[in-house]
């Protein structure tokens, strides 16, 4: 059995994880494990959730290979599914502020993350733009869990028609959560449980038909 342990940006990736992703790999022969949520210091009982401290989250990563070996019966892979919004400017191959605009850019950050850590059973994966980039995939979903806010969620399609959700802006007025956040205002009452929702609506099918990056990952 081969088990796959993903490190995770916070709580609304660990629920996609959990209830969307589990179910999806189980199907092609791979356990996932409870996610891990990013560290955010080196304090062992510190919090988590939100990729803001590289060094910490190396460390924690480094522990976390050592403590999930291969046996004979499982071959343990690793992962993550991170934000590129926001990187912090620690990261391995961090080109500046909002620099890493095409996919070929966010490649050669995750290049040199795995060059960084040395693991052969690891690949990092950085979703270009952010988690919501995938709620995009297919906006009337959007509509069926909040039908109050439909002409605002028009026009939110209205914006992004035509564009690869991944390639939409990470400005900070314009990234997919942000965009999200200005015609669903309440989508931030109950983020995780609510980006859920959305996504069990958007489907995985219709995020790997408009999602190449995350499609190969996924594949």
């Amino acid at each position: 059995m081969k088990r796959l342990f993903i490190c995770v940006e916070g709580l609304t990736e660990e629920i996609f994880v959990e209830r969307l992703l589990r179910s999806h790999l189980w199907h092609h022969g791979i356990k996932v494990e409870r996610p891990l949520q990013a560290k955010k210091d080196f304090d062992p009982e510190g919090s988590r959730g939100g990729f803001t401290n590289w060094p910490a989250m190396e460390a924690d990563m480094r522990d976390w290979f050592g403590d999930h070996p291969d046996t004979e019966t499982d071959r343990c892979r690793f992962t993550t599914l991170l934000d590129l919004y926001a990187l912090p400017p620690t990261v391995p191959g961090y080109p500046g502020l909002r620099a890493a605009t095409t996919a070929a850019h966010v490649t050669a950050i995750e290049a040199a993350i795995a060059t960084q850590l040395e693991e052969p059973r690891f690949w990092p994966y950085l979703q270009r733009h952010e988690f919501e980039a995938l709620l995009l995939a297919y906006p009337p979903a959007l509509a069926v869990i909040f039908p109050g806010s439909g002409p605002a969620i028009a026009q939110l399609e209205t914006s992004i028609a035509g564009l690869n959700p991944e390639d939409i802006n990470h400005g900070a007025a314009t990234h997919p959560a942000e965009r999200i956040k200005t015609a669903i205002p309440e989508y931030y009452s109950l983020k995780a449980s609510n980006a859920f929702w959305v996504a069990a609506e958007v489907t995985l099918e219709r995020m790997c038909a408009r999602c190449p990056r995350f499609r190969a990952w996924l594949e």
